[in-house]
């Protein structure tokens, strides 16, 4: 055989659609290649991309960054007039990325200089519902060999927050500069992979600057061929940056952050990387893959996070933002994603009561297993989501409607996190009493797992079928009751015998006006709810929220008060209330009274 093609032996995560079809036209070719022995000027290139990013320092203030330059050479791929070359979505994940603030944007192949022109179309953005248009630049003529590009970004112009999202969009402090590829790189489209790597160049960039990325510190060149698609869930982050380890590892567990936490960064990851071998065992992975945790300063919804490709970023400031147990939940959730299944179809938000529901089931429970985390801490994370989701009044909202206000309504966002972890109790807890404690959740997850693994489309038949295996049809339909909106109920004892079920009083979550305008990027209140806290404290219909509201955390807590900046007219105002409603029975579960003596419930 005169020519190997290696490119497509890889394993791809889940994110990355329409992989199999690329798989097979690259496999296709090399067959086709299998016989003959063409000389070399005949062989095809090897699909590469090289990106350089290159921090340029402030003329003004040396020490802080002004602008980013990228550079990227792509070897194998090819566009015409009416193919695009690069493309970028306006809005992802409801954050504008930096798509209309690119400058110097050049181009060039073997052929010479190319005229880059835009188009602005329409996209589905994966089903995102915050999406809707995509920028793309087209050559003015056909490409011919590798194409080098290079254009330049500012750091420092400020984009206003739309609302909720996740914290992927830009974020500048002076001395560092930190934002997921899918807001600042231009890319080419679909789903191609190549042999990928990522370089540095600091020559302009402040003394001292270092720059890390998902795939680690530096330099670093992919060690399978990855797509555009995780090019663009990759992070970056470069300028005075601080990390742990120290030294960063070519594999395993590290973090990076820039700004000044409010806590003890080192001693918080180090709290991590130890979750993360405990997790890498649960998994039964002998060599744990990469992982990176990135922290950010957040002003508005610190606390938050985003699971990316084989790395999670979350931020810090104040409120949950500074307590490092809520941030030990969040990272514990979000590192979780990276090992666990998923439901392929149908995917996205509407199977989001799996991949979630799982998360929050077990961020707090392996933590407490592994003695990283003390049972009074464990039932404070149970009654925070219980809580919230049993004084909802959106509790028996079915399944098929949170796609569509996930982004529109925290009531309906919080539901797969909520919902999904009790149904996910309810589960656990049939399955230990039907085996006699010899199986449990663990076992259906890994089931699960393991059609993934063997490469089979996981569906909800799939897990229906674990279902009936471990327990019986009417497992089956209480399945199918839970995704039309029957709320799950625990038993008792359903989190272990250090606790037992108890209700409570608690008022329902309740903002006072039409919720979908927090959501909006100009947040002009409409649906003023008479007799409401939010009308008793002065809001009016018209008046403009000036800047983003974040709410999950607000509603899973009781006595936390919302503050709106208001305009109103030419005058500017700071209000504020308790958003609840009406007072409803919740369940909540407290530590069982027999069992305080426990070792076990220490």
């Amino acid at each position: 055989m005169a020519h190997t093609c290696t490119g497509f032996e890889h394993q791809m995560r889940r994110v990355v659609t329409g992989v199999l079809p690329a798989l097979a036209l690259g496999l296709s070719s090399c067959a086709s290649q299998v016989d003959e022995t063409p000389d070399a000027a005949a062989m095809p290139e090897t699909s590469a991309l090289n990106l350089l990013v290159a921090p340029q320092a402030d003329p003004d203030a040396p020490d802080d960054i002004d602008s980013l330059k990228i550079q990227l050479k792509l070897t194998g791929v090819e566009a015409d007039p009416d193919t695009p070359l690069l493309d970028i979505l306006l809005v992802s994940t409801n954050v504008d990325t930096m798509a209309n603030l690119v400058t110097d944007l050049s181009a060039v192949d073997t052929a010479g200089s190319l005229s880059l022109t835009t188009r602005t179309t329409s996209s589905d953005n994966g089903g995102d519902p915050t999406g809707g248009e995509k920028m793309e630049w087209y050559p003015d003529r056909e490409t011919v060999g590798p194409i080098e590009i290079s254009y330049t970004i500012p750091v420092s112009t400020s984009i206003p927050p739309r609302g909720p999202a996740p914290p992927i969009g830009l974020s500048y402090d002076g001395q560092a500069t930190s934002a997921a590829g899918q807001i600042i790189l231009l890319l080419p489209p679909g789903e191609e992979t190549y042999e990928t790597k990522i370089d540095w160049d600091f020559s302009h960039a402040p003394a001292g600057s270092r720059g890390v990325t998902s795939l680690g510190e530096g330099d670093v060149t992919a060690t399978t061929p990855i797509g555009a698609t995780q090019l663009r869930r990759t992070y970056f982050m470069t300028g005075d940056v601080s990390t742990f380890p120290k030294n960063v590892p070519d594999s395993g567990f590290f973090a990076a952050w820039h700004g000044e936490p409010p806590f003890d960064a080192d001693e918080l990851m180090a709290w991590t990387s130890d979750l993360y071998g405990h997790y890498s065992d649960f998994f039964g992975q002998d060599e744990p893959p990469p992982y990176g945790v990135f922290l950010r300063y957040n002003p508005i919804n610190a606390g938050g996070g985003v699971g990316l490709n084989n790395s999670f970023v979350t931020t810090f400031g104040k409120g949950a933002g500074a307590d490092t147990d809520q941030l030990k939940s969040t990272l514990a959730h979000e590192m979780f994603h990276t090992f666990q299944p998923y439901i392929d179809e149908p995917g996205g938000l509407e199977s989001s009561w799996f991949s979630e529901g799982l998360a929050v089931f077990y961020q707090a429970r392996l933590p407490y297993r592994f003695g990283l985390l003390s049972a009074e801490t464990f039932l404070e994370d149970l009654n925070y989501h219980a809580g919230r989701y049993y004084s909802s009044i959106m509790v028996n909202v079915p399944n098929s409607e949170v796609p569509g206000g996930f982004w529109r309504d925290t009531r309906i966002r919080t539901l797969p996190y909520d919902r999904g972890m009790l149904y996910m109790a309810t589960v656990d807890h049939a399955v230990r009493e039907a085996s006699n404690g010899a199986h449990s959740l663990d076992d259906l997850m890994r089931g699960m797992l393991a059609l993934q693994q063997a490469g089979q489309t996981t569906t909800y038949e799939s897990w229906e079928t674990l279902l009936r295996e471990a327990l019986d049809e009417d497992a089956v339909s209480e399945f199918r009751a839970f995704l039309n909106g029957a709320m799950p109920v625990p038993a008792s004892d359903a989190f272990g015998v250090c606790f037992q079920r108890t209700t409570k009083e608690l008022r329902r979550y309740e903002v006072g006006f039409e919720p979908a305008v927090l959501a909006e990027p100009k947040r002009i209140v409409r649906g003023l709810v008479k007799g409401s806290a939010a009308e008793a404290a002065g809001l009016r219909n018209g008046d403009e929220i000036v800047k983003p509201v974040p709410q999950d955390g607000i509603q899973g807590s009781q006595g936390q008060k919302i503050e709106l900046l208001i305009r109103r007219g030419d005058e500017e105002f700071p209000l504020t209330y308790l958003p609840r409603g009406e007072a409803v029975m919740a369940y909540q579960w407290e530590f069982n009274p027999d069992e305080r003596d426990n070792p076990d419930c220490q």
